[in-house]
C-alpha cells in the first residue's frame, strides 16, 4: 500500500483502494487563483505535513492583521445517518473581533485536535478586508486574500512551492473520523494521555464556543466583499451627507440587518411606523449603494439579499398604496417595491400610526 512520505490528521482516512490507485500522486505545495466575483482578490490551497500547520496557521494569521474574528465549523450533534438519509450540513460559528494573537493564545491548547479531528474545521478571518484563512473537515488548508504577494513569501518560506495543480487526499474516496473513535496508537503523540471526553469534538468544540461568545450563522450569510469592493462602497457612503455613515460600520452589517428587518416582518412586526420605515431605509441605502456599484459588485449584492427581497414581496398587501413618507427628501424611492404596501402580519401600534396618517381613509 502506498503512504504519503509526509504526516497527515488521523480524522481523515483515504481508502485503501484509492491508496492504490495510479494517479494517488500527493506533494505539498500550493495553488491559487482570482476568486471569480473578486478580481482583485485571490484562493490560496494549501496541502503540507500537519506538523508544520500550528506554525503556517500563525504566521499566515498575519493576512487577517492584528484583529479579526475565529470561525469555527463543526457538528453540535453527533454525526449518525442511516445510509439514505440526506448529508448533515456543519454548523459555522463566529466570535466577536478580538486581538488575533489572543484568538492564537487561546485556541493553543486545542489546536491539535482541531487539525486531526475529521468532524472540525476552523480559521481566522477579518471581513472588513476580505481576508480569511481555514482549515476545514476535508483537511485543506485555504487562504482568501488581496495580498497574494506576502502569501506567496509566507508559504515560500516555509518550503511550500506553486504548483499548477494540486491534489488533496479528500479528493479521493475517503471517511471522516472523530478522534473518539481511533485507537490510541492511531492518535498523534500529543494527543495520546487524552482521555474520550477530552477528544469529543462537541466537548471541546462547545468549550471553545462558550470561550469565544460564539454564534451560529448559516450558509446564506456566507458572503466575500474584497477589500478593495469594501473600500470602493465606504468612500460613497462617506460622501452621503444625509446618511452620517459611521466608518467604523461594515456594509456586510447594513445586508444582514435588512435580512433580519425582513425575518421580524415575517415573524410579526411589532414596531411603530418610525420602526418600519427605519427597516425600509435599510434597503434604500443598499439600493444606493447597488446603483453606484460596478455591475459584478451590484449582481453580487443582489443576490445576497434576493431571498430576503422575495420573502418581503410575498409579504405585502394593499401594494397600490405607498408608505407614508419621513420627510419630503424621501419620496424620490417611494416607486421601489418595499414602499408599496405594508406587510400584513403588523401589530396594532403600526396600525395606529398608519391610520392617524390616513392610510385606511377612503381616499388613501
Amino acid at each position: 500500500m502506498i503512504t504519503l512520505p509526509f504526516s497527515q490528521p488521523c480524522g481523515l482516512s483515504v481508502w485503501t483502494s484509492e491508496r492504490c490507485r495510479p494517479d494517488f500522486q500527493l506533494h505539498q505545495g500550493f495553488c491559487y487563483s482570482p476568486l471569480e466575483e473578486c478580481k482583485d482578490a485571490f484562493r490560496f490551497a494549501v496541502l503540507t505535513d500537519s506538523n508544520r500547520l500550528p506554525q503556517l496557521i500563525h504566521d499566515c494569521a498575519a493576512l487577517v492583521s492584528e484583529e479579526s474574528f475565529f470561525v469555527l465549523e463543526y457538528y453540535p450533534d453527533k454525526v449518525t445517518l442511516a445510509q439514505n438519509d440526506t448529508p448533515v450540513e456543519p454548523t459555522v460559528f463566529y466570535s466577536p473581533y478580538m486581538p488575533t494573537e489572543e484568538i492564537l493564545s487561546l485556541i493553543e491548547p486545542y489546536l491539535s485536535r482541531l487539525i486531526h479531528d475529521g468532524f472540525v474545521g476552523f480559521g481566522l478571518a477579518n471581513s472588513r478586508l476580505g481576508a480569511e484563512l481555514f482549515y476545514s473537515e476535508e483537511k485543506a488548508f485555504t487562504c482568501f486574500t488581496a495580498n497574494h504577494i506576502r502569501t506567496m513569501n509566507i508559504l515560500t518560506h516555509h518550503g511550500l512551492h506553486y504548483r499548477k495543480e494540486l491534489l488533496f487526499p479528500a479528493d479521493f474516496a475517503h471517511d471522516h473520523l472523530s478522534l473518539v473513535s481511533l485507537t490510541e496508537p492511531q492518535l498523534p503523540a500529543d494527543l495520546r494521555g487524552f482521555d474520550s471526553r477530552q477528544l469529543d469534538y462537541i466537548t471541546f468544540c462547545g468549550e471553545l464556543v462558550e470561550l469565544f461568545d460564539m454564534q451560529p450563522t448559516t450558509s446564506s450569510d456566507d458572503f466575500f466583499l474584497s477589500c478593495k469592493e469594501q473600500d470602493s462602497i465606504e468612500t460613497f457612503l462617506s460622501c452621503q451627507p444625509d446618511l452620517s455613515w459611521n466608518g467604523d460600520e461594515e456594509f456586510i452589517n447594513l445586508l444582514l440587518d435588512w435580512k433580519d428587518f425582513v425575518n421580524e416582518c415575517c415573524q410579526g412586526f411589532n414596531g411603530t411606523l418610525d420602526e418600519y420605515r427605519q427597516g425600509l431605509k435599510i434597503r434604500d441605502i443598499i439600493d444606493r449603494v447597488i446603483d453606484q456599484s460596478s455591475t459584478d459588485t451590484g449582481d453580487k449584492l443582489l443576490r445576497f439579499i434576493s431571498e430576503s427581497d422575495a420573502l418581503f414581496r410575498c409579504q405585502l398587501i394593499e401594494t397600490s398604496k405607498q408608505m407614508p413618507t419621513e420627510s419630503s427628501r424621501d419620496t424620490g424611492r417611494q416607486q421601489c417595491f418595499w414602499h408599496c404596501g405594508v406587510v400584513r402580519n403588523h401589530g396594532s401600534m403600526l396600525r395606529r400610526d398608519l391610520i392617524r396618517r390616513g392610510w385606511y381613509s377612503r381616499h388613501s
